[in-house]
């Protein structure tokens, strides 16, 4: 007889560690099983996917859930608070041991296919002819599980080709180390090439670096530490998050930010002042974050400079990063074992050659792809057809009348975003047909957690965790865990059919608009704080979880701040409103802030940008 879940969570990582926690906290009486193609625990983290010199984007105390602190003498934690890929690993499966979570997990298990069997869910394993069956869904496999490889015609080219997803795996550790591979090419310019080059540099190699020109270019990698704090703290403010225009602010609306979020970002006669305003704070950060990198001090690191200049991180036109081997700015300036290119891969050719778009001919004994993951992840278990009732992009089309529907939305919302937030209307590139894809390319995803649809054969039966990309991931995942099993359980009230298909239509118009890497993927780099409200707001949870206002503007936040929020939940406390008394002390402090960002502006112009 085939057993009998409650609930079925694909993936075993952040994402399904924390739905799976969660869930058993708001109804200890369920039964659930965890699914992984891995065999231990982590995800992107697993032990099989840990390569040398592997290093997080995130620092000590960001990179953890609220019930739970990251051990502080692990040896994967330095003095300056980077974290080690083992060091994560370590702190997810310590976190799954210490919730009895391991028992409910099966390793080894792909899942091949999910369906809908009405009123369950049937998912097939690959390789066996076993059927998992269960009444509720959450897929939990983030963004970064499948991995993207570009379609190159291979004519005899004998070295190996790999994704960076290979590099932990023993086997690929003891082939790059093989005498015979002298000379490494790697295609790609996002974080994780940064970390591969630097990987085979410190095992003795030679690298060709080839990155595409155009499009988004390579990733705008920011220092450790910026000021003498580390550079991570920035999205952990609310203080950035106010500079950023977002939908969420205005759906959560509460003052005094909000109001500061109205003057800074709404259209009227303060444009004029807020506009340069905040394109001023924005290269100002920018100038700052560059500075590390001296991108004019040599020819291989003009190549790696970013697209927009100081733009690029206001607009992302690629996925940020965080140099987490700094040292590796040397060796790039230095040219002796790393030569940077620009150009497309049209062709492998014999004699181990690698043929660019632009004619060059490089020559390499392995290939490594630093390409990134296919959108979205959660696809493969779903067929085309399903994809596209379930909110997930597809290959197939919808039907005229739907196909119409949702592009009549997508305008129709795309010029309230604009009107809205008038900063969005210049989006760099927007209108392109390679950024501008079909509405099946769309998530349609109400919260980025659950179809947008209410398609009565899978309401209250599916939903999503991690489908979109953060800079404040263990804090947002949490946020997304309550909400879905909330929602799974019939106990959070959520809009109707068209209200949902509205405000899921604006999200997407807004996520394109605001960050040019999200015209694959949804993104939140800047705004996450922001969503966070949104969710807990749904929720009747406070997510002001600061003393002051002067905290909540200025204060680092932490996984820990939301420490017992799931037990908040329960006990269904109501949050009336109140806010903390404001003083003319906290708005003179916004006024000076905004007088010394426009002293700082004004200086730029005085300047020679270029040279940095």
């Amino acid at each position: 007889m085939t057993d009998m879940y409650e609930v079925i969570i694909v993936g075993a990582g952040w994402c399904g560690l924390i739905a799976a926690k969660t869930y058993l906290q708001t109804k200890p009486s369920a039964r659930i099983l965890i699914v992984d193609d891995a065999s231990t625990v982590g995800g992107t983290w697993c032990k099989e996917r840990l390569y040398p010199h592997l290093v997080a984007e995130a620092h000590y105390g960001l990179f953890e859930f609220s019930d739970i602190p990251m051990p502080s003498d692990d040896p994967g934690v330095d003095s300056h608070g980077l974290i080690t890929g083992q060091a994560v690993h370590n702190y997810l499966s310590m976190y799954a041991t210490h919730f009895n979570l391991d028992k409910h997990i099966r390793f080894n298990t792909k899942i091949s296919k999910a369906t809908r069997v009405s009123p369950h869910w049937h998912l097939s394993i690959s390789g066996e002819n076993e059927i998992l069956i269960s009444e509720k869904l959450i897929v939990a496999t983030g963004l970064t599980s499948k991995p993207f490889i570009p379609s190159i015609p291979n004519h005899g080219f004998k070295g190996e080709i790999l994704h960076t997803k290979e590099l932990g795996k023993p086997q690929t550790i003891a082939k790059i180390s093989f005498p015979n591979i002298q000379t490494v090419a790697v295609y790609g310019g996002s974080k994780s090439s940064f970390d591969a080059v630097y990987m085979l540099l410190k095992t003795g190699k030679t690298v060709e670096w080839i990155i595409r020109p155009g499009k988004g270019g390579p990733s705008m990698m920011t220092p450790i530490k910026i000021l003498g704090n580390p550079s991570f703290h920035l999205s952990n403010t609310r203080f950035m998050d106010l500079w950023s225009p977002s939908i969420f602010s205005f759906s959560e609306g509460k003052k005094p930010f909000g109001t500061i979020k109205s003057f800074l970002h709404s259209p009227g006669i303060n444009q004029f002042v807020s506009g340069p305003l905040v394109k001023g704070f924005w290269r100002g950060m920018t100038f700052l974050l560059q500075g590390e990198a001296q991108y004019s001090k040599s020819e291989n690191s003009k190549k790696l400079k970013p697209c927009l200049g100081l733009d690029s991180l206001f607009w992302s036109p690629a996925t940020l990063g965080v140099m987490t081997h700094p040292e590796l700015w040397k060796e790039i300036h230095e040219s002796k074992r790393v030569k940077v290119r620009q150009g497309t891969i049209e062709r492998f050719e014999g004699d181990n050659l690698v043929v660019l778009d632009n004619g060059e001919r490089v020559s390499a004994d392995m290939v490594i792809l630093a390409t990134g993951w296919n959108p979205p992840s959660g696809h493969f278990i779903f067929s085309d057809e399903d994809a596209l009732r379930f909110g997930l992009p597809s290959a197939n089309s919808f039907s005229n009348e739907k196909k119409a529907k949702w592009e009549g939305l997508r305008s129709e919302q795309d010029e309230r975003v604009k009107k809205e937030l008038p900063l969005l209307s210049e989006s760099p590139n927007h209108g392109r047909k390679d950024v501008t894809p079909r509405v099946e390319d769309d998530f349609h995803l109400y919260r980025f957690v659950v179809p947008a649809e209410a398609d009565p054969e899978v309401e209250r039966s599916l939903a999503y965790i991690g489908f979109l990309r953060t800079a404040g991931a263990p804090i947002v995942y949490e946020a997304q865990a309550l909400w879905a099993a909330a929602y799974l359980q019939g106990r959070l009230d959520v809009p109707g059919p068209e209200e949902r298909a509205r405000d899921t239509a604006k999200a997407v118009a807004w996520a394109r608009r605001r960050y040019l890497c999200g015209y694959k993927v949804p993104f939140a780099l800047f705004d996450f704080m922001s969503y966070v409200d949104v969710l807990y707001n749904d929720l009747g949870v406070n997510s002001r979880r600061k003393g002051n206002f002067l905290s909540e503007l200025i204060g680092l936040y932490t996984p820990g701040d939301f420490k017992g929020v799931v037990r908040e939940w329960l006990e269904n406390q109501k949050v009336d409103g109140h806010e903390n008394p404001q003083s003319w002390a906290g708005f003179i402090l916004v006024l000076m802030i905004f007088s010394v960002v426009m002293s700082v502006f004004a200086s730029f112009t005085l300047i020679d940008l270029d040279r940095f």
